[in-house]
């Protein structure tokens, strides 16, 4: 996602984000202000400035190292420990914290995409090493140390940018190819990959980030990157895109409730940091809606398919749901259902209200989700 993933009165997920009081943006126009935040190039002396990080055993600015350390992240304290011992043969936590220093896209997010992911492994046939492969794609997918262009500051607390990402890759690769064991195709892979995790996937450009993917939608990335691989490992990334997309978009929605409601506050926060108009009761109020949508918008993917040559049929939200590991997908139906449920009471809350009450308003989602369907919510 770049962006898990919501908004507001119109805020969406995985992508950006709200203030009290003010109409939302709409969701595409949300995802763009944030994932553009703090790298936007005016006419002046940065017009051809470039993000550069040097390729070092670090592989982050040290100011983004010094924040992370203070916040003091580490792998004990994740959602996701199984995969925390995973991440950690890769990143210290340091790294890994400087390089997910959102509030949604946080330390935790990349580890819940990574076990997401894993989840698609037995419905979609993936061997042991491509299950490994994808999971630590979903480690990078996010990996953006916030730097800001011409200066050496770094804004902690904002949503990760795609374009960023795949330019901090590039310019680390020799590092990177080192840590996972990939060759150059599996480096090539990896970031097309992540390039069908931008949000949102369409195809105008976005404004410049200070990347040599300036002046290109995430479309156009999307498809150069794909057109460098064979055609056999091109339908593979088609299809395994999407289910990446899906573990990044429903990661946080596949546990637990309390979990899926903290990561819309988290997501409500990160957009208001740069400055997009939402609140908390608005992103809750979007939240049903964006996880209706969830795996549906493969279009430009068929149409993409069908321009590299490939017949495939790719798979769409209740194939994929399908395929997922079936405690997640059920998690992720029922979450969806309390979310509505949440949505309904939240009519009758003024919106200033909605922070205070929130633990009364998650107990009436479960208690009118154990009434409707007869389960016990997560």
């Amino acid at each position: 996602m770049k962006i898990g993933s919501l908004q507001s009165a119109p805020l969406s997920p995985l992508s950006v984000r709200p203030t009290p009081g003010q109409a939302s943006a709409r969701p595409a126009e949300a995802a763009e202000t944030a994932l553009t935040d703090g790298v936007s190039l005016d006419n002046g002396p940065l017009e051809n400035t470039r993000l550069r990080w040097q390729p070092v055993q670090n592989l982050v600015q040290p100011k983004a190292e010094q924040l992370a350390r203070s916040a003091g992240s580490s792998w004990k304290q994740t959602a996701s420990s199984g995969l925390a011992d995973f991440a950690s043969r890769y990143f210290s936590s340091d790294e890994f914290g400087a390089l997910n220093s959102g509030i949604y896209h946080n330390f935790d997010h990349p580890l819940v995409v990574a076990e997401a992911a894993g989840g698609f492994a037995a419905g979609l046939g993936w061997s042991p090493e491509r299950k490994e492969f994808i999971q630590q794609v979903a480690l990078l997918h996010d990996a953006d140390d916030r730097s800001q262009l011409g200066s050496d500051d770094v804004k902690t607390g904002s949503p990760a940018r795609a374009q960023v990402t795949l330019e901090w890759m590039d310019q680390q690769q020799e590092t990177l190819q080192q840590r996972f064991g990939w060759d150059s195709g599996q480096f090539l892979e990896a970031k097309a990959l992540i390039a069908r995790t931008d949000f949102p996937f369409d195809d105008k450009a976005k404004k410049p980030m200070g990347t040599k993917y300036d002046g290109q939608s995430p479309l156009q990335v999307y498809k150069e990157l794909l057109q460098q691989l064979p055609q056999e490992k091109q339908a593979e990334v088609l299809r395994d895109g999407l289910a990446l997309r899906f573990a990044d978009q429903g990661g946080f929605y596949s546990g637990s409730f309390d979990m899926a409601v903290e990561s819309v506050q988290g997501l409500a926060s990160e957009l208001q940091s740069v400055g997009v108009p939402t609140d908390l009761a608005g992103s809750l109020k979007f939240t049903p809606t964006f996880l209706s949508g969830v795996g549906k918008d493969i279009q430009l993917d068929q149409q993409l398919a069908q321009e590299l040559g490939h017949s495939q049929s790719l798979p769409g939200r209740e194939e994929l749901l399908s395929n997922w590991d079936p405690a997640m997908a059920q998690r992720f139906r029922a979450n969806s259902t309390q979310f509505e449920l949440m949505g309904q009471a939240l009519q009758s809350v003024p919106s200033a209200e909605v922070s205070n009450q929130l633990n009364s308003l998650k107990d009436s989602a479960r208690f009118a989700y154990r009434l409707a369907t007869g389960r016990i919510p997560t």
